[in-house]
């Protein structure tokens, strides 16, 4: 076990030293939206657009399939046939997999991952409209049920309920769905070299080339902002972060994780986030779930005990532990840490911060009709006085092949040239773990400094948001912004066919 806390001085080194791969000609990459009631990113390496394309395809296909097996939000789902007693001929191979897995999780742990404990949730959506916390009574009486054993396995598609409480495979669900997608591509396209597949923060890596992942910093999760750590993976492997903050309990004035212990009933206090890496995704999915809940020294001792499984963990204090084996090439320059200092409240409810100072932009892309669409380009950016674009701080577009027809409809963005030339020689898109949010709502943040880390003056700017979606339109918002010592408060920018919801605020940065 190891523990690191290193401060802000130090960002820029490590930073340098952990830049996400760039994409080869032969990369394809797709990106998509309201997938799993989340968002989807493909990567494939593979010579061919058109396989490329089939693969994409397949991807979609076998997401839909499984969905429709494991899914606690359709009724006709065979989780939810099952929960009514109506499999009398026996479940399916991928749900008897799911929950036999389920099963071994809930042992090891002690109780500490348990898929009825969506019973807790319940009862803390109830206390949150209600503005009252849960009593200890109420939570008493379902941790006590959650002590047995959820089901009886009778056969190997045989599983018998042993009680009615309501089963979510949501800690399981989705990291099985990207092990067996990666299966069957692999089954299907001897040609792909390389793919990874990231739905809502989860991912799965397939091929021995190394991917460079950068876990979301859960103090300023902005999609734009450095990454509490990066990390090299070489080889096949699943990475899963788990942690609060993107979704709360909000009761008095308070907010509380929204994962909660299936042994107590009450939200996790010590673990502000865990990303666990592990030889699949839905074990990475699990135990990350599980190490929130544990706590950092449990969750240390649980994955010191299963070959394979390296975490990553950060604590209200601040500090980031990491396991004997995670992996940092030999040295801490693998890592970007961001040391915080932050008050914990009486009752020990966990207050997300946000960085002192800088521009704070929300934006929320509308969902379309139909499912699952493609995500439009999306740029995000400050231009000084005379237009120069002088801090990128969202760029969504597929660089090469597939995607040049597309973002070159990012007119204002692309006319400037010496813009296009530090997007060609550098790659400013990165695979994010992070928690899962909800599709189509982001946060950027602009922290005072230019594309190449200098201090921006005092001045007028123009802040801009651009969009181009396939089969869509193209629209742009553009908001002049004096930037000086005097703070701006929120402030609403008129939405668009392609940008729904936006607005911004300033918190003055130094002048120097």
């Amino acid at each position: 076990m190891t523990i690191f806390r290193a401060f802000l001085p130090f960002l820029f080194v490590f930073g340098v030293l952990a830049r996400a791969q760039t994409a080869s000609a032969s990369d394809f990459q797709y990106f998509h939206e309201n997938v799993l009631g989340t968002s989807l990113e493909i990567r494939v390496d593979i010579d061919s657009e058109d396989v490329a394309a089939q693969v994409e395809s397949t991807v979609l296909e076998e997401i839909d399939r499984l969905d429709q097996i494991l899914s606690r939000y359709k009724v006709d789902s065979e989780l939810m046939r099952w929960q009514r007693g109506e499999n009398v001929r026996g479940i399916s191979d991928d749900l008897a997999i799911v929950l036999s897995h389920a099963e071994q999780w809930r042992v090891r742990t002690g109780g500490a991952f348990d898929v009825r404990s969506g019973v807790l949730d319940a009862i803390w959506d109830q206390a949150e409209k209600d503005n009252h916390l849960p009593s200890g009574e109420q939570l008493k009486l379902v941790t006590e049920q959650l002590t047995c054993s959820p089901w009886r396995k009778e056969s190997s598609r045989s599983f018998d309920r042993n009680d009615n409480l309501p089963v979510s495979l949501d800690g399981l669900a989705k990291g099985y769905i990207l092990d067996s997608v990666c299966m069957l591509i692999e089954a299907r396209f001897p040609s792909v070299r390389q793919m990874t597949i990231n739905i809502g923060g989860d991912l799965r890596k397939t091929g021995q080339d190394a991917l460079f992942v950068a876990i979301a910093d859960p103090e300023n999760p902005a999609v734009n902002t450095t990454p509490l750590a990066r990390v090299e993976i070489v080889g096949e492997a699943g990475v899963a972060t788990s942690g609060g903050y993107h979704r709360t309990y909000k009761i008095d004035g308070h907010q509380y994780s929204h994962i909660l212990d299936p042994r107590t009933g009450q939200p996790v206090k010590t673990v502000v986030s865990a990303t666990v890496i592990a030889p699949t995704a839905m074990e990475s999915d699990a135990a990350a779930t599980a190490v929130s809940v544990l706590g950092m020294h449990d969750g240390i001792r649980l994955i010191e005990k299963i070959p394979g499984f390296e975490c990553l963990i950060l604590d209200e204090q601040g500090e980031v532990t990491v396991s004997s084996g995670w992996p940092t090439s030999g040295s801490r320059a693998g890592l970007s840490f961001v040391a915080f200092e932050e008050e914990v409240p009486e009752d020990d409810s966990a207050e997300v911060k946000t960085p002192a100072h800088g521009i704070f932009v929300d934006f929320s892309l509308p969902r379309q009709t139909g499912g699952r669409y493609r995500r439009p380009y999306v740029a995000v950016w400050l231009e000084d006085e005379v237009g120069y674009p002088v801090k990128i701080a969202v760029l969504w577009l597929m660089k090469e092949q597939l995607g040049a027809r597309w973002y070159r409809d990012l007119t204002r963005w692309y006319r400037s040239d010496r813009l296009r030339r530090i997007v060609e020689e550098s790659n400013l898109i990165e695979t994010v773990s992070s928690a899962t949010r909800g599709p189509g709502e982001y946060d950027a943040h602009f922290d005072g400094t230019d594309n190449l880390g200098r201090r921006l003056p005092y001045g007028k700017y123009t802040l801009c948001l651009e969009v181009a979606r396939e089969h869509g339109t193209y629209q742009i918002i553009r908001q002049s912004v004096q930037l000086g010592t005097q703070p701006i408060e929120d402030q609403e920018l008129k939405g668009n066919d392609e940008i729904n919801d936006a607005s911004f605020r300033y918190v003055p940065w130094p002048d120097h």
